[in-house]
């Protein structure tokens, strides 16, 4: 569906991107991870024609975005960061200018199908400036499904919202995927792309530096999940022998009045029945146990050393 190959951009001498290439999948949500100045809203820009490249290629469907902007425009919707509405407008009127810029036949009955989609039928008439954050990005959605597209881009889509309003975007999102829609998602949310993304491409200063399903970068070995377990006591031999598991990289003992094991390992899985059976042939009892399992952000600092915020 799309492909890039080796997509370079600079700005004055500084280098954007830096020999991007990924696929995506027809019907996938395909998320870009990484924080402000990654190089994703450059990368989107290219993918949806308003940045031209300095060098590589980039195909929608088969279409170069470069020698043939109006065609690829025709199969995408984009969802854009800033949110680019007439302000002037209300939200019916702002919903029927870019219909009728698309060429939408019936356009007047396919802005009341989009509105009712996003729940904004109510709030039609409203001045855009009496709009929530929450509902300014419904009307994006909504405008840029206005033509249809088979291919949706959203920057950020959720970028300053409050939970709940978030989670509404969250909703309508995989509402799309379940229409069979593709998507690519820009974020800096780690649990914005490990809810939505089928896959997910991790980008640090213009590049990919990792790509899979948000399970294998989280699971492939560079990680290690965190068992916690509370006892009244341990003894040195329980420790020991539960140091001595293959997967387990290390052991910490904490007194806190009473005593807390945690077992840093990359199998949290196997390891924590392994763990209990040590425990209980010692003659010892857990009180509590939990396991904290690695986040992608956990993955972007382990690969790049940088926070995703």
């Amino acid at each position: 569906m799309i492909h890039v190959s080796q997509l370079v951009k600079y700005y004055n001498g500084l280098k954007a991107l830096d020999n991007v290439s990924f696929h995506v999948m027809e019907g996938e949500i395909f998320g870009l991870l990484g924080p402000n100045g990654a190089g994703k809203t450059t990368l989107v820009g290219i993918l949806t024609t308003e940045v031209k490249p300095t060098s590589g290629t980039a195909r929608i469907k088969g279409i170069d975005v470069v020698n043939d902007p109006l065609a690829v425009k025709h199969l995408i919707g984009v969802v854009p960061q800033h949110r680019s509405l007439d302000r002037k407008l209300n939200g019916r009127e702002n919903m029927l200018v870019m219909a009728r810029a698309y060429g939408v036949k019936n356009p007047k009955s396919r802005v009341e199908e989009l509105l009712a989609l996003v729940g904004l039928t109510d709030r039609a008439d409203n001045g855009i400036r009496q709009y929530s954050g929450g509902m300014l990005q419904k009307l994006l959605v909504a405008r840029a499904l206005i033509h249809d597209p088979e291919i949706i881009f959203l920057d950020e889509p959720s970028l300053g919202l409050d939970p709940q309003a978030r989670i509404a975007i969250w909703d309508e999102i995989l509402r799309f995927k379940d229409e069979g829609k593709t998507m690519i998602l820009t974020t800096h949310y780690m649990e914005e792309a490990d809810r939505l993304c089928d896959r997910v491409a991790i980008m640090n200063q213009g590049k990919i530096v990792k790509e899979g399903t948000p399970e294998k970068l989280k699971n492939e070995g560079i990680m290690r999940s965190v068992v916690t377990l509370e006892l009244k006591r341990i003894s040195d031999d329980v420790v020991e022998e539960i140091a001595e598991f293959e997967e387990v990289e290390e052991v910490q003992v904490i007194e806190k009045g009473f005593t807390e094991l945690h077992v840093y390992t990359h199998n949290a899985e196997k390891n924590i029945p392994q763990i209990i059976k040590i425990i209980q042939r010692h003659g010892l009892k857990v009180y509590r146990l939990r396991s904290q399992e690695p986040s992608l952000e956990d993955v972007f600092i382990n690969l790049t050393g940088r926070s995703l915020t």
